[in-house]
């Protein structure tokens, strides 16, 4: 028989909450590493390779080292003949590759703030519909009063967040176009993580399911640089990155295996609130103290960051409050 999707990893509300921030603040930190790699090798999509690379290395090894991971491992053929999942599943590994690539692209010019304000508005028009679905938990969570209402507010924050950017001088047409990237990679976001909680329930590990998503974001990736390298012309010579420059892809692992584990315990809009303020968090603290060309730290972003705060506690309350009461998800 085809495997059924499982509960999946539980851990309590309130500490799902506080794991699913602190990757918000890894992901913030994966953001910058990425981008100066890519400023450092003057290859975009090479350094989204690197990055997704070493990620892949990093979670086999751990997959490999751990034995009970590691008895999954070893029934992923069957697994995966059985049917437990559609095999298009697989495919949400191009949007991890998309998100890292745009990573790369765009925040050494618009800052990374920014950037997190244009993922956030793609994963709040895309999580009520996921979690609806059930993708995520397993379950369907319907679009309650409150939960939409979270998500405006936080839509809100990131409109406001934003307005200093668009604030005197010109080319903001290309601030724009530059922000379409991260706005549909962030409309992938909410559908990945959905997705990542499914397989991991099937797998029983979230080692499993993030290895899976490595590894087919590795194989995108290299197909298309290998298309790229035998179609462009010269390049500059790259630079020697720094060594520390090569973690983005480890540290996006401990990432998706974080926001695995939490989207079972919290549903996808909860959760992907609760990255959403450790990422901005994060995201003010490193353009504050490592800023790029446009970064942008002033009284709308702390106001920003407040706001989103508020939409997360909007969300999670009514959430936690009918889950102690009879042990399901409004």
């Amino acid at each position: 028989m085809p495997h059924e999707p499982q509960p999946g990893i539980r851990v309590p509300a309130a500490a799902a909450v506080v794991l699913a921030m602190a990757g918000g603040v890894a992901l913030a930190v994966q953001g910058r590493l990425n981008s100066e790699l890519g400023l450092a090798l003057h290859d975009r999509v090479g350094a989204a390779l690197a990055s997704f690379g070493t990620g892949f290395a990093a979670v086999l090894l751990f997959a490999v080292a751990v034995p009970s991971v590691r008895g999954r491992l070893r029934g992923l053929g069957q697994v995966l003949r059985e049917g437990g999942y559609p095999r298009w599943y697989l495919l949400v590994g191009a949007a991890g590759a998309f998100y890292i690539f745009t990573q790369t692209a765009t925040i050494g010019v618009v800052g990374l703030s920014l950037f997190t304000i244009a993922i956030v508005t793609g994963q709040m028009v895309s999580g009520l519909l996921v979690d609806r679905l059930g993708l995520g938990a397993g379950r369907r969570i319907a679009a309650s009063t409150r939960r939409v209402c979270a998500a405006v507010l936080a839509l809100a924050a990131a409109v406001i967040a934003a307005l200093p950017h668009f604030d005197g001088g010109g080319g903001h047409g290309l601030l724009v176009l530059l922000m379409l990237l991260p706005l549909l990679s962030g409309l992938l976001q909410s559908v990945q993580q959905g997705m990542l909680g499914r397989m991991a329930a099937v797998h029983g590990s979230p080692a499993i399911s993030t290895l899976l998503i490595f590894a087919v974001g590795t194989v995108l990736l290299l197909a298309v640089w290998l298309v790229r390298a035998g179609t462009g012309g010269s390049r500059p010579a790259p630079d020697a990155p720094a060594w520390w420059l090569y973690a983005g892809g480890p540290l996006g692992t401990l990432v998706l295996g974080t926001a695995t584990i939490c989207v079972a315990s919290l549903g996808v809009l909860v959760m992907t609130l609760a990255v959403t303020g450790g990422q901005l968090v994060g995201s003010v603290m490193l353009d504050l103290l490592w800023p790029s060309a446009g970064s942008v730290v002033d009284a709308a972003t702390v106001t920003g960051i407040g706001l989103t705060w508020l939409a997360l506690l909007l969300a999670a309350r009514p959430w936690g409050r009918r889950r102690a009461a009879d042990g399901s998800a409004p």
